[in-house]
């Protein structure tokens, strides 16, 4: 009976060894560092996103294309221009502007000259790959029409309604043939002052070489 209990008591010593071998092996494999601060090991930190934008062409990745870089704005400069006072808006004009009356009046309350020279711009949407807008002259608050709506807009548009304040070229879209074609081709008017009207032009005009 001495012998049995002798065995058992022996047997259990061994199993408490052991656990507590295994457990301060465990501790070693889980804490790292130092000033008593426990991170776990072997364990991947998650990975951090990549927020730069790209456009997927194929295996190949390439940078976003911005097209207003390669249009040349000064070369329709119209040069500083004397700041006044925005006159009021001068609905008899353009009758039919009316009845975008509220978005018209916020944007040229809100907005500073931004083409032309003398022009304050109200742009929005017309339905899907659609806009439509006009534009305020603030000497004498005559509205005149943008050359947007149905007729300038494009399925596969890269870009929309390029153009600043000091310029007379308005880009009414940047457009490709189909979502895959790697041409682009654009819808550009010329602002005559004299005339008071868009004409088109073409991209070999206004494109830096």
């Amino acid at each position: 009976m001495k012998n049995i209990i002798k065995y058992i008591l022996i047997a259990i010593t061994t199993l408490s060894f052991a656990c507590n071998n295994t457990q301060k092996n465990s501790d070693e494999a889980v804490e790292v560092g130092s000033d008593d601060t426990a991170v776990m090991a072997k364990v991947d930190a998650p990975a951090v996103a990549d927020t730069t934008t790209k456009i997927s062409v194929g295996d190949q990745e390439e940078a976003h294309i911005n097209y207003a870089d390669s249009i040349d704005f000064e070369k329709y400069e119209v040069g500083p221009q004397k700041r006044v006072a925005n006159a009021p808006i001068d609905w008899t004009s353009y009758p039919e502007a009316k009845d975008f009356k509220t978005r018209i009046t916020e944007a040229y309350k809100d907005n500073e000259v931004n083409f032309g020279g003398y022009y304050v711009t109200s742009i929005f949407g017309c339905g899907a790959s659609c806009i439509m807008g006009f534009m305020v002259d603030v000497r004498d608050g005559k509205i005149y029409d943008l050359p947007l709506g149905e007729e300038n807009s494009c399925l596969f548009a890269e870009d929309r309604a390029l153009y600043n304040w000091m310029s007379r070229l308005f880009i009414a879209g940047v457009c490709k043939e189909n979502v895959d074609a790697k041409k682009v081709y654009y819808k550009a008017y010329l602002w005559h002052e004299d005339k008071k009207e868009f004409e088109k032009v073409d991209e070999s005009a206004f494109l830096k070489k």
